[in-house]
C-alpha cells in the first residue's frame, strides 16, 4: 500500500490543496471513523476537484494514511516535542493533546483501526516509523538508566502500560478536562508505574 503517489512531471503541486485535502480527510475519520472517509467526500469538503484527490491518492486508504501521518508531524511540531523528551516533556505533550476535544475525538476512533483496518494501520505503521511509539520506548530506556526506573523494570510492560493509560482516559474521562488535571493523572500514573518523580509536576520542567 503506498501512502503518496508518484506525481508526473508538469506543473507544481498546489500545497494549499494538499494541506485542504488532508485536513479534509482528517475531519471525516474525525465525524466517522476511517469508513467516513472517501475521495468524493475528501474533494467536496476541501472544495477541490475529485481528480485533484485522485493524482495524489489512488485510494482511500492512501489518503487516510498521508491525513493521520501528516497530523502526527504537526502534533510533534506543535508541541515542540525535542528529539529526547524527558518525563515532563511528555506529561506536557499528552496533556496538551489530551485536553483538546477535537484530539480525543480523534485518537478514540485511531483506537479501533488496528483491528478493524489491519493493512492501514500497517501502512500508517510504516509510513510515520512508529515515531511517538519509538519515542516513549527511548524514553523509559533513558529513564531506567538514569534511575528513574527501577534497572530490572519490563520496559515493553511498562511502555504497553502507559499506552494503556492513555486508552484508559480517553474511554473513562470527561471531554472537557483541562490539561492541568491531565497531567496530575499522568505523574500519579508514573509514580504508581514505579518511576522515580515527584507527587505532581505541572507542565514542562
Amino acid at each position: 500500500m503506498r501512502s503518496e503517489q508518484r506525481r508526473p512531471p508538469g506543473r507544481p503541486r498546489d500545497q494549499r490543496a494538499d494541506d485542504a485535502v488532508l485536513a479534509a480527510a482528517l475531519d471525516l475519520i474525525a465525524e466517522a471513523g476511517v469508513e467516513g472517509v472517501s475521495i468524493d467526500q475528501a474533494a467536496k469538503r476541501a472544495g477541490v476537484a475529485r481528480t485533484t484527490v485522485y493524482r495524489r491518492y489512488a485510494t482511500r486508504d492512501d489518503l487516510a494514511v498521508a491525513a493521520l501521518v501528516a497530523n502526527e508531524a504537526a502534533v510533534l511540531v506543535s508541541f515542540q516535542v525535542p528529539d529526547q523528551p524527558s518525563l515532563a516533556d511528555l506529561v506536557a505533550t499528552w496533556s496538551a493533546g489530551l485536553s483538546e476535544q477535537r484530539s480525543r475525538v480523534l485518537l478514540r476512533r485511531m483506537m479501533s483501526v488496528p483491528r478493524e483496518h489491519p493493512e492501514l494501520w500497517a501502512a500508517f505503521r510504516a509510513a510515520s516509523a512508529g515515531s511517538r511509539d519509538q519515542s516513549v520506548h527511548d524514553l523509559v530506556i533513558r529513564a531506567r538508566a538514569e534511575g528513574q526506573l527501577a534497572a530490572d523494570a519490563d520496559v515493553e510492560m511498562v511502555q504497553a502500560m502507559l499506552t494503556g493509560a492513555v486508552a484508559v482516559h480517553l474511554t473513562n474521562y470527561p471531554d472537557d478536562v483541562s490539561a492541568e488535571e491531565v497531567a496530575a493523572y499522568f505523574w500519579r500514573v508514573l509514580r504508581t508505574l514505579g518511576f522515580r518523580v515527584p507527587a505532581y509536576l505541572p507542565g514542562r520542567s
